[in-house]
C-alpha cells in the first residue's frame, strides 16, 4: 500500500532512509528543509511511502522540478506501483535518481511514454570516507579557498560546463542560476582552486543530513585536469569540514576511472551503485479538434479540446471543462482560468461529468483572464444544454 507521508509517518521514513543513508541523501536532505509536501521551490515534493505488512519498504517524492527521487533498497518489483503514484501529481516525471535498480526499473516504464526524450543514463559508483579517521585529516596546497558572491562570474561557466559535460539539462535562469549560487555560498557549499586569479576547479556540496555530507560539482575543463586543481579544491572542502560532518558521500560514474582514482587517492572507499537517469518533455502535442465559444459580450474565443482526463504543458491560461451533448454540441461545466494549466484537477471541484476539458492558453494578465472567463461563464451557464460549432 502506498500513501502520503503524513506528520506521524516522518519518524519511521527518517528510519528507513536512514538504514540505506549513503544513497538516501537528496530524500533526505530535502524532507529536513522542505518537509513532507510540496511547496513553491523545485526541490519539493510530496513525500509516499509503501508499506507491506507494516513496515516500510519505500520511500519516494516527486519534486516541482520533475526529479523523481526513489529509495527502495534495490526493490525493482515496486517500480510500478511507484510510477503509478505519481501520476496524481500535476507535474510529470522528467528524470529518476535513486539506488540503482529500483530506478533504472522506474526509467524503463516512464521511457514508455514516447513524449519524453532520454538524454542521461548513468550509473555510478558511491564513494565514502570518514573524517574521524586521522588518515583523513590533509592540509590544502595552492591558492584555494570557499567561494564568495563575488566569484559568481567564473564560477558559472565552470559549473555550466559540468552540467553540459554530464548532459545535465540547465533548467534554470540565469538569475535563478545566480540566487542558487548565493544560497550555497551563505550556506558554505562551494569551494575553489586559483591559477593566479582564474578559478580552475571547483568542488561542491549538495545535499547534506545530520553528521553526512554529499560532495558533487567536482569539475575543471580539460585543459586544467592532471594539474592537481581539482585535487586542491577537494582538499579545502575536507579540511573545512571537518567541524560540520563525520563522514563524506559522492559519486561518479562507473566509467570515470580518473575521477575515480582522484577520491580514492584522497582516501574515499568504493561501495555500492547509484542510479542517475535525465530526460525533457517533448512539448504536448497541439490537438487538432478546435472549438469557438461566443462570450456575452459577443466576442468569439477558439479553444483546444482535449479528452479529460489529460496532461497539459504548463502555462496560464483559460479553460472549460465540459461533457459531449446531443448532436455534436458540448454541455460546459466549469468555467475558469488558472495560472497553470498542468494544474487542472483542483479547478474540477469534485465534478465527475467531464470528459472534455477546452484550453486556451493566454499569457496576458490575470484580469484579462478573469474577464474572459466572466464573459464566457455570462454566456454559457454551467449546466445548460448549449450546442456551438467547430473549426
Amino acid at each position: 500500500m502506498i500513501h502520503d507521508v503524513t506528520d506521524s509517518d516522518l519518524e519511521p521514513v527518517r528510519g528507513f532512509l536512514e538504514a540505506h543513508l549513503d544513497s538516501s541523501l537528496f530524500l533526505l536532505s530535502n524532507l529536513a528543509v522542505f518537509g513532507p509536501r510540496s511547496g513553491e521551490h523545485r526541490n519539493s515534493g510530496t513525500y509516499r511511502c509503501a508499506v507491506q505488512e507494516g513496515r516500510i519498504v519505500a520511500v519516494f517524492s516527486l519534486t516541482r522540478g520533475g526529479n523523481l527521487l526513489v529509495q527502495a533498497a534495490g526493490r525493482a518489483d515496486l517500480a510500478e506501483a511507484i510510477v503509478e503514484a505519481c501520476e496524481a501529481d500535476p507535474m510529470e516525471v522528467t528524470g529518476v535518481i535513486g539506488d540503482w535498480l529500483t530506478a533504472q526499473a522506474v526509467w524503463r516504464l516512464v521511457c514508455a511514454d514516447t513524449r519524453l526524450e532520454p538524454i542521461q543514463t548513468e550509473k555510478d559508483r558511491l564513494f565514502s570516507l570518514s573524517l574521524t579517521d586521522p588518515a583523513a585529516s590533509i592540509v590544502p596546497e595552492g591558492s584555494v579557498r570557499a567561494l564568495n558572491a563575488g566569484d559568481f562570474g567564473q564560477w558559472e561557466p565552470l559549473n555550466s560546463s559540468y552540467l553540459a559535460e554530464l548532459s545535465h539539462p540547465t533548467q534554470l535562469s540565469a538569475l535563478q542560476r545566480q540566487d542558487e549560487f548565493e544560497s550555497g555560498i551563505r550556506a558554505h557549499r562551494w569551494w575553489g582552486a586559483f591559477d593566479g586569479e582564474r578559478l580552475a576547479a571547483i568542488a561542491g556540496l549538495n545535499a547534506e543530513y545530520g553528521r553526512i555530507g554529499q560532495i558533487g560539482g567536482v569539475y575543471s575543463r580539460p585543459e586544467d585536469r592532471r594539474k592537481g586543481f581539482a585535487r586542491a579544491a577537494m582538499r579545502a572542502l575536507m579540511t573545512d569540514v571537518r567541524h560540520r560532518f563525520e563522514r563524506l558521500v559522492l559519486f561518479t560514474a562507473d566509467d570515470n576511472v580518473g575521477a575515480q582514482r582522484l577520491y580514492e587517492s584522497l582516501g574515499f572507499q568504493s561501495g555500492g551503485s547509484f542510479g542517475i537517469f535525465l530526460g525533457v518533455r517533448k512539448a504536448h502535442a497541439r490537438t487538432d479538434q478546435r472549438c469557438k465559444w461566443a462570450g456575452q459580450s459577443g466576442e468569439i474565443y477558439t479553444y483546444e479540446i482535449h479528452e479529460w482526463p489529460t496532461r497539459l504543458s504548463a502555462g496560464p491560461g483559460n479553460y472549460i471543462f465540459a461533457s459531449s451533448g446531443s448532436e455534436g454540441g458540448w454541455r460546459p461545466i466549469v468555467v475558469g482560468e488558472c495560472a497553470d494549466l498542468s494544474e487542472l484537477q483542483p479547478h474540477l471541484r469534485g465534478r465527475h461529468e467531464a470528459t472534455h476539458v477546452h484550453v486556451r492558453p493566454n499569457f496576458n494578465p490575470a484580469a484579462v483572464r478573469r474577464r474572459e472567463a466572466a464573459d464566457l461563464a455570462e454566456r454559457w451557464t454551467p449546466g445548460r444544454d448549449a450546442s456551438t460549432y467547430s473549426e
